[in-house]
């Protein structure tokens, strides 16, 4: 056994209570032994085609089982070794992704390892793939074929390059933290120097050798491992997927036949040129016309010529570290119900035609070897953008950010390979009995919202779907960057942030008009009702007990509610896990939201065996009302407190936690200074305002959704 304890602690103090609760163990007199299962290397090839009703994707897995026994790292040349290997999956997997992206992908996702297999004694390069249900031999042969590629012509200069680059900024960014690293990370590594002999030599250590070792490797190191992976003995290949009436399972002779490819008509790897910048158009910048500090929150707010607002805030929370945010109301609620089905699963695609003229692979290729990113979302009720980068490569994330505004490409081509990937994932997402539960009971839930789509798309909404409708709605939304408030959180200075400011954002196109959240009138059902779906063989069951209406918001009644939410759950692990049995794991969620409009959410969940579901319903709604009737046991609340104080006090050095506090006081108007009462917050919260919520809005109706398996 071993005992690792990492965080802020007393060494001292605590390796006392290690030995005090440890040291009184024995090994039993006839020890267990532990068996190692060996796994035969063998001449034949094996191919296993196997289909389940239940399964939800379709699968390809190719398999070169090593011939010896795991190697430890132990020396630098071992180490050297394992980063051949790691630059050589890089850059093979750069490939498929690259095809991944393409027009005509040929599969939904696409990647090769060498490393564990489904023993911890051996090892073997492995190539996977989820394709179409009815493409799972194109995909195999597509992955032989890169494998065949690269063993025949190796790689180019350029893609060693990029990997390198990339492995390095990723060590970069860890060593910068060096002195934040969270707690758990260093549990993770020791846990596996313990339980498998890996090396810990700590992250000084490994960044300072890579920077040495990195240089040395050449593409003869890298190009002459495949070789030795690559062979015609140990091999197995693995398919899985939907079991469906008129879906033919490929034979194992088919299999096999893809197996062969004609060397001699594979062509090299073109690498082609990298671009030159985000950006294709020239800047014209523009100004800061006001300043404001508040010292309060540490935060500084700049106010741009185009009516854009800056707002940031430089913590130490993080040395290699910047998120970002900007968010405008508006979003999609200003569609149509006509529109709105129409753009809903085209929305996701915007962003995969690439911006700048560039295409994703374009993009990738640039960015390797740089740490930043940006996403741009649609909400029902806001728009905005979201990102994170590191101080260095902070510049990137501001021209994405423009070309997000200015520069989005219309690529019909790129939405047909987005559509071919999604529908691949999507098509038999249903077939799992949770997801089909969900989608049952959201359909329900939403029979009297017109612009309630669906989960997920299916043939008939794909053919609906409008990807340049999608286009022209987003450029519309992103039309006025005067309406945004932008966010920065992490390790920035006044003179970075003001000359990126100027130079991008303050270039963006803008208006006067500002627009506010709509509220479109459509709710779920009201009733006290229940929604039962039979779905699966297994002897399982899902039940979700849901709460939600219409309310006034109030910051003081939308924190009881999460307290509320807190306190039941410590009751409902008691009564129905421990007392009862019924169940492995149990939670209540509650919240109140003011955007778009005033409204309450309490929901309790849980898994059970079919057989105690309803008796496990009754019981959990008994505990609630115990809190209704009674209030919070005074335990509990101390409980609660605790552990919200604990929690707190972690959130409050963190960058993540600063800006969803910025950007929630936006949608919400309310001061973000409010972070600072949390404490007070916490402290003042009564029992009787717990039971005051509990009161006011559980005592309503309510909607039982319930999971259970098909009828025989």
């Amino acid at each position: 056994m071993s005992v690792i304890v990492v965080g802020d602690i007393d060494v001292a103090e605590m390796e006392k209570k290690v030995i005090a609760h440890f040291s009184n163990y024995q090994n039993p007199k006839n020890e267990r032994v532990r068996k190692v299962f060996e796994v035969p290397n063998h001449k034949e090839t094996f191919v296993a085609v196997e289909s389940d009703k239940e399964a939800t994707s379709a699968q390809v897995q190719l398999v070169y089982k090593d011939y010896d026994t795991p190697k430890t790292i132990v020396t630098v040349k071992d180490f050297k070794d394992y980063l051949i290997e790691g630059l050589f999956t890089t850059m093979l997997n750069n490939r498929l992704d690259e095809l991944k992206n393409s027009a005509t992908p040929p599969f939904t996702y696409g990647y090769s390892y060498h490393g564990k297999t489904w023993a911890r004694n051996k090892e073997a390069f492995q190539s996977v793939a989820m394709s179409q249900e009815d493409k799972q031999l194109a995909a195999l042969k597509v992955l032989v074929t890169e494998n065949e590629r690269a063993r025949k012509f190796g790689f180019t200069q350029g893609e060693l390059d990029r990997s390198k680059a990339e492995f390095l900024a990723s060590i970069e960014k860890s060593y910068n933290d060096r002195n934040k690293t969270n707690s758990d990370r260093f549990v993770s590594e020791y846990q596996s120097h313990f339980l498998d002999k890996e090396p810990a030599p700590g992250i000084e250590w490994t960044f300072n050798t890579m920077k040495q070792i990195l240089p040395l490797i050449d593409l003869k190191d890298v190009n002459g491992l495949i070789k030795d992976f690559i062979k015609e003995d140990n091999r197995v290949i693995i398919l899985t997927g939907p079991e469906k009436e008129n879906l033919k399972k490929p034979s194992e002779q088919e299999v096999l036949n893809a197996l062969k490819v004609n060397s001699d008509e594979i062509k090299p790897y073109v690498d082609e040129v990298v671009a030159t910048s985000l950006l294709k158009n020239d800047l014209k910048p523009g100004s800061i016309v006001k300043r404001e500090s508040d010292d309060k929150i540490g935060t500084k707010t700049l106010f741009l010529s185009n009516g854009a607002k800056v707002t940031y805030k430089n913590t130490d929370f993080k040395n290699d570290e910047v998120l970002f945010e900007a968010v405008s109301f508006g979003g999609s609620n200003l569609y149509s119900n006509e529109e709105m089905k129409k753009v809903q699963f085209a929305n996701g695609a915007l962003t995969e035609a690439g911006f700048s003229g560039l295409k994703l692979n374009d993009i990738n290729k640039f960015m390797t070897g740089k740490i930043a990113r940006v996403n741009p979302y649609i909400s029902g009720a806001t728009e905005g953008l979201r990102g994170n980068a590191t101080p260095k490569d902070l510049e990137y994330l501001f021209q994405m950010t423009h070309a997000y505004f200015t520069d989005l490409n219309l690529d019909p081509k790129a939405f047909e390979g987005y559509k071919q990937k999604q529908s691949a994932f999507f098509k038999n997402l249903t077939s799992q009995p949770n997801f089909y539960f969900q989608q049952e009971f959201q359909s329900y839930l939403n029979k009297e919202n017109p612009r309630f789509n669906g989960l997920i798309p299916d043939e008939k909404t794909w053919g609906e779907t409008d990807y340049t409708l999608a286009y022209n709605k987003y450029k519309e939304r992103f039309a006025n960057a005067g309406d945004f408030e932008f966010y920065f959180v992490g390790n920035v200075d006044d003179k970075t942030m003001e000359a990126y400011a100027t130079k991008y954002l303050a270039s963006l196109p803008s208006s006067d008009k500002k627009e506010k959240a709509v509220d479109l009138g459509y709710r779920l059902i009201k009733g006290d009702l229940k929604k039962v779906v039979n779905k699966g063989k297994d002897p399982k069951s899902t039940v979700t007990i849901l709460y939600y209406g219409d309310a006034v918001y109030s910051p003081k009644e939308a924190f009881a509610m999460e307290a509320l939410a807190e306190v039941l759950t410590i009751k409902l692990i008691e009564q129905l896990r421990e007392n009862e049995s019924g169940v492995y794991g149990i939670s209540a969620r509650g919240s109140m939201n003011k955007v778009p409009n005033g409204a309450y959410n309490f929901t309790i969940g849980f898994p059970c065996g079919p057989e105690n579901a309803d008796k496990l319903v009754v019981s959990a709604l008994k505990e609630l009302q115990k809190i209704i009737d009674n209030g919070p046991e005074a335990k509990d609340l101390v409980k609660f407190k605790e552990a919200e104080l604990l929690e707190n006090k972690k959130n409050m050095k963190e960058n993540n936690y600063w800006l969803s506090n910025f950007t929630k006081s936006y949608v919400n108007g309310i001061s973000p200074e409010e972070i600072l009462q949390n404490e007070e917050k916490i402290n003042a919260i009564t029992a009787k305002d717990i039971q005051e919520v509990a009161k006011k809005y559980l005592t309503k109706d309510k909607v039982i959704g319930m999971l259970m398996p098909e009828k025989i």
